[in-house]
């Protein structure tokens, strides 16, 4: 299962190379939607992505369905890109979440480690107990709502970056985040997206305020 991903992987970007700039203008403009307006535009971006992937895989698959099939190539490649986009989008959302639940899981562990070696006893204390319940709860919220602005910030850098070796015709392999350190550039990307997120989100805000504001 793992190789029969790397090969689909591999394949995706290879196309996309192949492609140039049909591929590279897009995916930047998506990638860019997604830096800016980030966690509002993921099911949007994703689902996107999830679709145009999809509808190029599909038609390698097809063939091997038989002649049977009461649809024809281009009803398949459009059916099942529907399908990929709509999993990509619950996949998507679920694994946020498990990412925010595993960030407070490990937040907590750490703590009443800390506390046992300093002989306080988070588990079995009523009063700690309930502190660390109330800190699991808040953190969750926390998480909730930073998670997703962080994951498209890091992958709409990412999808810049990639976009960008793909127009210049650099090696995008050296985006593994292995072979070559460029991958990690995008660490500061995420943290600069977050930054724009909140402007936006606050600049919104208040144009929203303005509109519904009254005047005396």
């Amino acid at each position: 299962m793992t190789n029969e991903t790397t090969d689909i992987g591999s394949s995706v970007i290879d196309q996309m190379v192949a492609g140039g700039l049909i591929y590279a203008v897009p995916l930047f403009v998506i990638s860019l939607v997604l830096f800016v307006e980030g966690k509002k535009r993921i099911p949007m971006t994703v689902g996107i992505v999830g679709f145009v992937l999809g509808f190029g895989l599909v038609g390698e698959v097809y063939p091997s369905l038989g002649n049977d099939l009461p649809v024809n190539e281009s009803q398949f490649r459009f059916i099942a890109a529907v399908g990929i986009g709509v999993v990509s989008v619950s996949i998507a959302q679920m694994s946020m979440r498990f990412l925010a639940a595993g960030l407070v899981f490990l937040i907590i562990t750490n703590l009443i480690e800390a506390g046992d070696q300093f002989n306080i006893d988070f588990e079995g204390d009523t009063i700690l107990s309930g502190v660390l319940t109330l800190a699991a709860f808040f953190l969750s919220l926390s998480f909730r709502r930073l998670v997703p602005a962080l994951m498209a910030g890091f992958v709409g850098t990412l999808g810049m970056m990639l976009a960008l070796y793909i127009s210049l015709d650099w090696d995008v392999a050296r985006l593994d985040g292995v072979t070559a350190p460029d991958a990690y550039l995008a660490l500061a990307g995420m943290m600069l997206s977050v930054f724009v997120q909140r402007r936006t989100g606050k600049n919104e805000d208040e144009e929203a305020f303005d509109e519904n504001g009254y005047d005396f």
